[in-house]
């Protein structure tokens, strides 16, 4: 007789393969299509991305806090029902074309106007799309105790990473937004199908208690480590795309890069075949952290851009790597599924409040990346200190152990010095949902040879103040009388509107409206 197929091979395992892959390549896919479609509504700033990214953590908490409810308290007669009910209800939503009386007329930050905008679009099928995966992987390990769910949640960003790549290269350029919502609403509700037909014919033995085996409740200490590691990965996900896209390089999808790695760590660290060394990856974060904190002084900000993406990003490859590789050393037995990707989804929508909504008030500059750097390094000693099987854990007192612990602090300080560079630079530094700007006054080069008590006239001429908005001047006037009226930047007498005035002047007086 042939052999019975594997528990990874049957038709049932493939369905809920294919329905959670389906359901991660949506969610994915309906983020940049949002954004592009409301960031000419909002001035088209970089923040309006991080905004959406913020609705979708918090939208992908909604997701895992209902699947976590659906499995704890209710039977699984019940859970069918209202899972479908759900998944047709959501269909309503359909198609998710914004409405344009929600654009942005008035002078402010838009970031509430935003977030209601995306909520009555997508938030619906965005949060069913998100209790996919972990209501999938809670029943699978219910009917097959001998299988491992969380191969599933690889898979499940490996959707997400997909759509996420295949968007800026073959749905972006050839397909018109209103094109790529209507067919995105289509393919939703062929999710909707197959998500109800996986409730529908699954095992009707299914049950809501634990399955036999399953060990004592986790302690705290380690559900702490469930909510911090991944905070720290999205805090330094949206803190380097802000960077990237704010002080580096205005790229058009050049967040795409930041996020895919983001999705690429989660992948390698919970597909199952030991991607993530803890040794080796260790040694890189120190390399990466020091790198990314030594690039954010201010003598570096003008650096080449071919230094600075691959820094930024390959940096924040390491930390996510690392904080999700620990995270996975700490998964739970099965039974708790649903617990520790609730805590896992609460924790990365605390990282994105924390950049998107908290960074933004309190800070004058962008300071959250220094703040989510200086984190990883203190998140991760803490995990390393509390696991018995670390070899950091048995030598705590020992030099390799005080060695790692200084440098974690070294690096803090470094951190400390560099944001203090910045605001001690800057004459002003404001903040708002638009960006940061910096006034600061640059003084004429010094001749090497100059004495003591020499004076300089020519430097004092040169002396200058600027307006900076990251690392692009949007402004200068010289700081001596004599030179103060002079037109300068973008109205100097070579630049397109210095060329213009000039042109236009010939003809007589001028009205000049800036």
């Amino acid at each position: 007789m042939p052999p019975e197929p594997s528990p990874d091979r049957t038709p049932e395992t493939v369905l809920y393969g294919l329905t959670i892959l389906l359901s991660a390549f949506l969610s994915f896919q309906v983020q940049p299509l949002i954004a592009k479609l409301i960031l000419p509504w909002f001035g088209g700033a970089a923040a309006v991305w991080t905004t959406c990214l913020l609705f979708f953590q918090v939208a992908l908490l909604l997701g895992y806090l209902y699947a976590h409810g659906l499995i704890r308290h209710f039977s699984a007669r019940q859970q069918t029902r209202i899972h479908v009910a759900l998944l047709a209800a959501s269909l309503l939503a359909l198609p998710i074309l914004p409405n344009a009386a929600w654009k942005s007329a008035a002078a402010g930050e838009p970031v509430l106007r935003v977030l209601i905008l995306l909520t009555m679009t997508v938030g619906a099928p965005y949060v069913m799309l998100a209790s996919t995966s972990p209501l999938l992987q809670a029943w699978y390990a219910r009917e097959r105790r001998e299988a491992d769910p969380y191969r599933l949640y690889a898979l499940s960003n490996a959707g997400s990473l997909l759509a996420l790549l295949s968007y800026p290269v073959l749905v972006e350029p050839f397909f018109s937004t209103h094109g790529q919502a209507i067919d995105w609403s289509v393919a939703y509700a062929l999710a909707c199908l197959a998500s109800a037909g996986v409730a529908l014919l699954r095992r009707p033995l299914a049950r809501i208690d634990a399955p036999q085996g399953a060990p004592a409740k986790t302690p705290w200490a380690v559900r702490w480590l469930w909510l911090a590691l991944p905070a720290c990965g999205t805090a330094l996900l949206l803190a380097v795309t802000n960077h990237l896209s704010q002080n580096v390089a205005a790229i058009p999808l050049l967040w795409v890069v930041p996020l895919s790695l983001y999705l690429l760590s989660f992948v390698l660290c919970f597909e199952g075949r030991g991607w993530y060394r803890r040794n080796f990856f260790l040694r890189l974060l120190a390399v990466a952290l020091g790198g990314m904190a030594y690039a954010l002084q201010s003598a570096l900000a003008n650096l080449s851009l071919i230094v600075l993406i691959p820094l930024f990003c390959l940096g924040l490859f390491v930390a996510c790597m690392v904080c999700h590789g620990e995270l996975a050393r700490l998964k739970p037995h099965p039974s708790q599924l649903t617990s520790f990707y609730l805590m896992v989804s609460l924790g990365g929508a605390l990282g994105g409040v924390f950049v998107g909504v908290i960074a933004p008030h309190i800070f004058s500059g962008y300071f959250e990346l220094p703040v989510a750097l200086g984190a990883c390094a203190i998140l991760v000693l803490a995990a390393l200190h509390r696991d018995p099987e670390s070899t950091f854990y048995r030598a705590r007192w020992r030099p390799a152990w005080l060695a790692v612990v200084g440098i974690a602090l070294l690096l803090n300080l470094g951190l400390i010095v560099a944001v203090h560079d910045q605001i001690g630079d800057a004459r002003v530094m404001v903040r708002n949902f638009y960006g940061v700007l910096r006034e600061i006054d640059i003084k004429g080069p010094q001749p090497s040879t100059s004495q003591p008590g020499t004076s300089n006239p020519a430097a004092a001429q040169l002396a200058r103040r600027q307006l900076l908005n990251g690392t692009i001047q949007h402004g200068l006037e010289f700081l001596t009388p004599d030179r103060r009226r002079l037109p300068t930047a973008y109205y100097g007498p070579y630049s397109g509107a210095g060329l213009a005035i000039r042109v236009a002047a010939e003809r007589g007086p001028l009205r000049v409206g800036v």
